[in-house]
């Protein structure tokens, strides 16, 4: 299988953290988003990463349906429960961190594409949001067990705490003005030490 995805992404990171936990090998193919390949494009029209281009020829896109992808190839160990509320509440946790990175790449390039000029409006409400999202997050660090248990070796670890460990890593990487702090800054640390994460580090 081949992997289309950036160094920086943090969806690509997501997926790349699954599979090394899973033990699945993955091709990966760095692409250049600012001038698209055409296997890029052939694989997924939109252009965007990761894609995933299977043996068969298939593609599956984006992160989160390649995640579950990935997950049904074998049981060791499962990033995301089979059924009920435990699988919900990771899928929830996805999608949070998801929301989340979308939130920071909006701050990210309203400065880069007005340095001087940007939306002060815009950029604050977004930087309202990401320390709302730091705040939620870290009140179940400390409450949570189950996904957030303060510990790389964790053997609960699934897709819930690689989501939102790949999201303030791509924070810390593109806008490291806004690091987390405290409890949470803790947490982030302790879970980047897991060999899945630490080999993943976002890279310009």
């Amino acid at each position: 299988m081949k992997l289309l995805y950036t160094k920086r992404s943090p969806y690509a990171r997501k997926v790349i953290v699954v599979a090394l936990e899973k033990n699945i090998a993955l091709d990966l193919v760095d692409e250049d988003l600012q001038r698209k390949s055409q296997r890029l494009l052939e694989a997924n029209p939109l252009g965007k990463v990761p894609t995933l281009v299977l043996d068969n020829g298939l593609t599956i896109f984006d992160s989160p349906v390649i995640c579950q992808y990935l997950d049904g190839l074998n049981d060791a160990p499962v990033m995301i429960p089979h059924q009920g509320l435990e699988r919900i509440e990771v899928l929830k946790w996805e999608a949070f961190a998801d929301d989340l990175v979308a939130t920071a790449i909006n701050l990210y390039m309203e400065r880069v594409r007005h340095p001087n000029d940007f939306n002060k409006d815009f950029v604050a409400n977004l930087e309202k949001c990401i320390f709302s999202a730091y705040q939620y997050i870290e009140k179940k660090v400390g409450t949570d067990t189950t996904y957030f248990k303060e510990s790389s070796a964790c053997p609960c670890f699934n897709l819930a705490p690689i989501a939102v460990a790949s999201a303030i890593g791509y924070i810390h990487f593109r806008l490291p003005h806004m690091k987390a702090q405290g409890t949470l800054l803790q947490w982030f640390e302790e879970i980047s030490k897991r060999p899945s994460m630490a080999q993943t580090i976002p890279v310009a």
